[in-house]
């Protein structure tokens, strides 16, 4: 995974352990313990919010959950033998997932904040050696590849020479626009992306232009990708935004048509070599990521054989949207016969967990009572 792709599913991972307070579940259930609200009414409540949240987890955050040991919360055996009895899941089951829930509430946090970069931000303040601050925007581009492809350097070249091309245009059609564009970050995981920063306004007309030109771009072939590329540009509204800037900023029509085919010829050359921006890869029937990986045959690194459990396909699938929803809505209709309105979920945020619960010291624990920090025996 990417850095940012590590701090996300780090935090949302671990909102939602938090939420469906797991720590204090698996402890009640390890110590026989009873607060004074039903234990059925407690596990069926953490169990609604865990599956609400899971269905909100990416790749990502399900690569976590396996990591760390916690696939037993997407086994439904498990939260079956927590309703049995007390010794309807074995004490390592929930001892173990206990240290999982640790490391990632209160370890992960730690080393998480290792991985975050100044330059994290989508603004950014820069001065110059006179002292004159200039603000500047982040525009990620990232890189669609199979999955163990290795990267042609050329391709890293034409991309950075490419968005480049399209900035120093922008630029030029707004004279007053001088501040340079920068690479802040690179990161590699899964995929590829590099952060570049520049002039807020440049880079936001540079992400909406790429963007347009991608909506009307998206169902053709990679043959046909100039022609209709110049058309999306007469859609967009840059060619005439160009010949607007040739009153205003004194350009020139033989200066507007050379700006308006660099700009072409960009924006193919990025789609050619697989690069997108976040935006043209959201949620949606067509996502750039799919569509622009390349087909061409690419040198692949051999990825290490892992022994799989079958156990954990299984409960993938025990978690799945056609299996969730209506168990929730039985659930929750079993919650409000047992009084469930007494429980209110949002009392399980982060601040009242760690509230509740002391941390140990920040170093992974490997076997223990985590919710106690005294190691096991």
């Amino acid at each position: 995974m990417r850095r940012d792709d590590i701090v996300k599913a780090v935090d949302t991972l671990r909102d939602a352990l938090q939420a469906a307070r797991i720590r204090e579940l698996l402890r009640i259930n390890r110590n026989g313990e009873s607060e004074g609200v039903n234990r059925t009414q407690k596990v069926l409540l953490a169990y609604s919010v865990f599956t609400r949240h899971y269905q909100a987890f990416g790749e990502q955050e399900k690569e976590l959950m396996a990591y760390f040991g916690l696939s037993p919360l997407l086994d439904i055996n498990f939260w079956s033998g927590l309703l049995e009895s007390d010794q309807g899941v074995s004490r390592k089951v929930l001892a173990d997932l206990d240290v999982g829930a640790y490391n990632v509430i209160y370890v992960m946090p730690r080393l998480r904040d290792l991985l975050i970069r100044e330059t994290e931000s989508d603004e950014l303040t820069i001065a110059d050696s006179a002292g004159a601050e200039t603000q500047m925007r982040r525009l990620r581009i990232m890189l669609a590849e199979r999955p163990r492809a290795l990267t042609d350097p050329q391709v890293l070249v034409g991309v950075i020479r490419s968005v480049e091309e399209v900035y120093e245009a922008l630029s030029t059609l707004r004279r007053s626009e001088n501040t340079p564009l920068v690479i802040g970050a690179m990161d590699a995981g899964d995929s590829k992306s590099i952060d570049f920063f520049g002039s807020s306004t440049i880079v936001e007309e540079l992400q909406r232009l790429i963007l347009d030109v991608w909506d009307r771009l998206k169902y053709s072939t990679q043959e046909n990708y100039r022609y209709q590329i110049e058309v999306a540009l007469m859609a967009a509204g840059f060619v005439g935004a160009v010949n607007e800037s040739r009153t205003a900023e004194g350009i020139s029509e033989e200066e507007g048509q050379r700006i308006t085919r660099r700009v072409a010829k960009a924006i193919e050359a990025l789609f050619k070599a697989g690069a997108y921006t976040p935006e043209m890869d959201e949620p949606r029937e067509v996502r750039a990521s799919d569509v622009l990986a390349p087909k061409r045959e690419m040198l692949e690194y051999k990825a290490e054989e892992r022994p799989s459990d079958p156990a954990d396909e299984r409960r993938g699938e025990d978690l799945s949207p056609e299996k969730i929803e209506p168990m929730l809505r039985g659930h929750d209709a079993l919650l409000r016969e047992l009084g469930g309105d007494k429980v209110k979920p949002e009392e399980s945020a982060a601040s009242k967990s760690r509230a509740e619960e002391k941390p140990a010291p920040a170093a992974a624990i490997t076997n223990g009572d985590a919710s106690k920090g005294q190691p096991l025996k």
